[in-house]
């Protein structure tokens, strides 16, 4: 052994307990001074042996503290596929282009608004089937993997160009969960609308209470506010979802999260996609994501802002449209093609649109942040108004 040992005695504080109070101190330093937006419009593109381009958006490698979680944007150029790997959980949400996703060499055809789930340690690897290029985010616990020395990142093969025969020899779909039952693709036309879900259960109310029958739904008609989660059981998610099921039905459902929201925030419009634990609803739509989940898009109608609470980390990408947040009384622009982060400590927050059209978002959110909910009541979300409100029009 070449290590240099010493004795430390009873009264002297050991080195590795000072790291660990530096630490601290600097950690409750980092956690205020994030970037709060990334944006889109000036991504770092670099080409890796997976990826032809890729761009981190919200992660340590580019400034943002986290908890050890990242969004990236991924292109993959047409006549072209990403390498195959494996690693921890992955989320993926398909923003154009058309083509395929192979998880376990099983494929699931993806196109705009196909959002993705790749259990913990499967293969996966994104073919480009269309004529353009095929863009997607992409939302993982690498670097919290890493860190506590469980996981792994295996490259199985590299990226390419697709080779006629290799295509001709892909598989041909078979629904949208994988042999276990769990649901790996949901396309966003199949995606539960939770305006419409409250709207049912108010007119079954009230048909109750008059003893009337009859009367169906009205469509789509996002712009009306709506409780998150209202009027929910805790039943299994393809039972709840209803459109989009596959006839392989999950094998069981998700257990509960132990801390749940229990005051729903209101929006114009809340597609579920892989659900999660702001919701007072079970509702996953046969998802099974614990560490990284694209939980739900967010519709925002002209001249509203959202709800206004605190949590720790979560991220938002705007999709459509353009607005501001208000975290921790700092204003914040963003456009569609940015990322917004809640930062990893108790972060109050609020998002409007000011704008004559409406918003849309899609909502992140890491395990990590329910597992310390449990620990400690200090990290439980705060409700500060559950409702949406309406902003004054200028002119």
């Amino acid at each position: 052994m070449t290590e240099t040992w010493r004795s430390v005695s009873r009264l002297e504080r050991a080195d590795f307990y000072s790291d660990w109070l530096a630490a601290s101190e600097r950690n409750a330093a980092v956690v205020e001074r994030s970037p709060i937006v990334a944006r889109g419009r000036e991504l770092t593109w670099i080409e890796t042996p997976n990826e032809d381009r890729i761009a981190m958006l919200i992660g340590e490698q580019v400034g943002f503290p986290t908890n050890g979680t990242s969004l990236c944007r991924v292109i993959v150029p047409a006549g072209r596929h990403t390498g195959r790997h494996r690693h921890g959980e992955e989320a993926i949400h398909v923003l154009e282009g058309s083509g395929c996703v192979l998880v376990g060499g099983r494929r699931y055809d993806i196109r705009p608004g196909t959002t993705v789930h790749v259990p913990y340690f499967e293969d996966h690897q994104i073919w480009n089937l269309g004529e353009g290029d095929l863009s997607y985010v992409s939302a993982h616990t690498i670097d919290l993997d890493l860190f506590v020395r469980l996981g792994r990142l295996e490259q199985l093969e590299e990226k390419g160009a697709n080779d006629a025969g290799a295509v001709r020899a892909l598989p041909a779909e078979d629904g949208q969960f994988d042999t276990l039952g769990r649901r790996i693709a949901l396309h966003l036309e199949d995606a539960p609308n939770e305006g419409e879900r409250h709207r049912s259960s108010q007119a079954d109310h009230e048909r109750r209470r008059h003893g009337g029958g009859g009367g169906g739904g009205d469509g789509h008609r996002h712009g009306e506010g709506h409780g998150h989660g209202e009027g929910g059981g805790h039943g299994t998610d393809a039972a709840a979802a209803g459109a989009g099921a596959s006839a392989s039905a999950p094998i069981g459902a998700m257990p509960e999260r132990m801390i749940k929201s229990t005051g729903g925030h209101r929006h114009g419009a809340i597609y579920n996609l892989m659900g999660g634990g702001e919701s007072a609803s079970e509702i996953r739509n046969g998802f099974t994501a614990v560490s990284v989940a694209m939980t739900q898009i967010f519709e925002e109608v002209a001249h509203t802002s959202s709800h206004c609470h605190s949590h720790t980390e979560a991220v938002l990408y705007v999709l459509e449209g353009v607005g501001f947040s208000e975290i921790d009384g700092e204003h914040y622009d963003w456009e569609a093609g940015d990322a917004v982060q809640i930062p990893p400590k108790m972060t109050r927050h609020e998002h409007f649109n000011p704008s004559d059209a409406r918003t849309r978002t899609l909502r992140i959110e890491y395990g990590i942040r329910y597992f310390y909910e449990q620990l400690w009541p200090g990290y439980y979300k705060v409700e500060h108004r559950a409702t949406a409100a309406a902003l004054p029009v200028e002119g």
